[in-house]
């Protein structure tokens, strides 16, 4: 077990699930709102570094490494999105996460925090998908590119050309983080361990097309709201801005709101953004509650 570099104002710490398997979690802030967080394909817990320390001066934040990710233990089942939630449900156990949390997903996250939160719906008080999959971009011709991408990424990195993949990173992709936010981020980004997990990650996710579409068809039980990148004007952005309306409007208290200054990785290019939408989601779900409470 490896001390990484959690970040600044945050601290990692490692939990035993009950089948003996040690996870990485990164924690910040002491009280307030709980949020949890859960990674895109591939990525470890650095992804939230920049929205997590914003979060952490008023709310109670976790995010964590999935298996196989960064500095949690290889999982031996399938990757599939229902082993993911499962797995996600036991980091919240295992860190004494009581109360009910926000849930806060990107990419590949997003549909396996809707899961979460229909199997665990009374440990779920909000959901926000920050640019997620959807069913509709799980085509044949796309997933196999992705695929064969992901195949070129592990043979360059098995190669030694690690480096050089991580290039465009370091051309102010991400202006708001620090050099050493940087770093954090990109430890375990495009490494051989990793990329050899997002790929048995991807190896399931198109057998998961039917349990997305059968979550986006259903309106959500908590307040549910989608950021979606849409720096560039191009018909995958349309596409997912489309979907994302349209899911919202099932539910009574669901939201669109795209981010015109980014494209996927909402997250990293604008930390300050997302970390407002998140507490104004917070906000506004906290006064629902207490309204309807009352």
């Amino acid at each position: 077990m490896t001390a990484r570099d959690a970040g600044e104002g945050l601290t990692e710490r490692y939990l035993t699930l009950r089948d003996g398997r040690s996870m990485r979690v990164v924690e910040g802030g002491a009280r307030g709102p709980a949020l949890f967080f859960e990674c895109g394909l591939g990525n470890a817990a650095g992804t939230w570094i920049g929205v997590q320390r914003i979060l952490a001066a008023s709310c109670r934040t976790l995010s964590y490494d999935r298996a196989g990710l960064g500095g949690s233990d290889v999982s031996p089942q399938s990757r599939t999105i229902n082993a993911m939630a499962g797995d996600a449900l036991r980091v919240l156990d295992a860190a004494g996460i009581d109360e009910p949390v926000v849930l806060v997903g990107h990419s590949w996250g997003g549909p396996i925090i809707r899961l979460i939160e229909e199997r665990a719906p009374g440990r779920v008080t909000g959901l926000v998908l920050v640019d997620p999959t959807f069913s509709a971009v799980f085509g044949d011709r796309s997933m196999r590119g992705v695929r064969a991408m992901y195949a070129r990424w592990q043979w360059a990195s098995q190669l030694g050309f690690r480096r050089r993949l991580l290039r465009p990173f370091a051309d102010g992709r991400w202006p708001e983080y620090t050099p050493h936010d940087l770093a954090v981020a990109l430890e375990d980004q495009l490494t051989v361990r990793d990329l050899r997990t997002a790929r048995r990650e991807l190896r399931e996710l198109y057998r998961s097309r039917e349990v997305v579409a059968r979550l986006e068809s259903s309106p959500s039980s908590v307040p549910i709201r989608f950021l979606i990148g849409m720096r560039r004007v191009e018909p995958l952005r349309s596409l997912m801005a489309a979907e994302a309306a349209r899911i919202a409007a099932l539910s009574p208290q669901g939201e669109s709101v795209e981010i015109e200054d980014s494209g996927h990785s909402i997250q990293q290019e604008r930390p300050g953004r997302t970390a407002q939408e998140i507490l104004r989601f917070v906000a506004e779900n906290a006064t629902t509650a207490s309204g309807s409470a009352s």
